[in-house]
């Protein structure tokens, strides 16, 4: 190619247009374009590892089983050391409700002291001679108040079974063994049973008090009240005093019922039924707990 033709100007360039080298400078050079099936695919390579072998394979699926034993079993273990504890905490506050149920039973159990007065009226209706289609009886004030249990000196309070019943909502009784929950369930069994004849005793004390307010009248001596009452009166007064009389033996005796289990949860004995077969009313094997001073 001759000399020249280096400095030839472009065919579509006028002839009287002319480029300065800072004007070639600022000329953009064209890059080719390149379509998208041209461009260079990116090149996979195989492993450099070889192939596995059914030894390679059996020892990778080996260790893989054993880093899911050991993590289950780590989980197992801080789960069993945590159940434990709540066995712990959960047997302790039975423990603690326990001697304070102790108390409010060795309490309650004054409600006794309540049959006398309901074992004299029902022997003041047997001998009274109506007169005139009238029974004329004297007797003292009834023991009981209206509207609650016992008597002015001293309130019947229900033992508690806070711990047991939040135990049972939160599905913390599964931890316990199984002789153990027996024998709280049937002390709760028990406890609902109290609440039954404590009913019973309610509803009577009231209605005594209702008949005393409507039939008795306050006689010179302030000790003593006169009733006076109609046969038909005279024989449903007899009836609710027997009838509440029995219910306040009822009451003491699912009371004492109660401290035998109380007392085994105590001591941490696990089979109270077998104690429970040679229980009646009169005799126990320990005496109930002296009741705390009150302020």
């Amino acid at each position: 190619m001759p000399p020249e033709a280096d400095n030839a100007v472009p065919a579509d360039v006028p002839a009287n247009e002319t480029h300065s080298p800072e004007d070639s400078a600022a000329i953009i050079p064209l890059v080719p374009f390149v379509s998208q099936q041209e461009q260079p695919m990116i090149e996979v390579h195989a492993p450099h590892e070889s192939v596995h072998t059914w030894k390679d394979f059996l020892i990778h699926i080996a260790t893989i089983i054993l880093g899911l034993l050991i993590a289950i079993g780590l989980e197992q273990t801080v789960e069993w050391f945590h159940h434990r504890d709540q066995r712990l905490q959960l047997e302790e506050d039975l423990r603690a409700e326990a001697v304070s149920n102790r108390q409010v039973i060795a309490r309650d159990l004054k409600m006794q002291e309540l049959e006398p007065w309901f074992e004299q009226a029902i022997a003041a209706i047997d001998r009274g001679t109506p007169q005139q289609g009238k029974l004329h009886v004297t007797l003292p004030p009834a023991p009981c108040l209206a509207g609650t249990i016992g008597t002015a000196d001293y309130r019947y309070f229900a033992p508690s079974e806070a711990v047991w019943t939040t135990a049972k909502e939160s599905s913390l009784v599964t931890l316990l063994p199984v002789e153990q929950g027996r024998m709280y369930a049937r002390l709760a069994h028990n406890y609902y049973l109290l609440g039954n004849v404590r009913d019973e005793v309610y509803h009577g004390c009231n209605a005594v008090v209702a008949m005393q307010d409507r039939f008795a009248q306050p006689m010179p001596n302030a000790s003593l009240l006169n009733w006076t009452l109609t046969e038909q009166q005279a024989e449903r007064f007899a009836q609710t005093a027997s009838d509440t009389r029995m219910a306040i033996k009822g009451l003491c005796f699912r009371l004492r019922w109660s401290d035998v289990y109380e007392q085994g949860i105590i001591k941490g004995e696990d089979r109270a039924d077998v104690k429970m077969m040679s229980v009646n009313q009169e005799r126990f094997e320990d005496p109930l707990p002296p009741e705390p001073n009150s302020k």
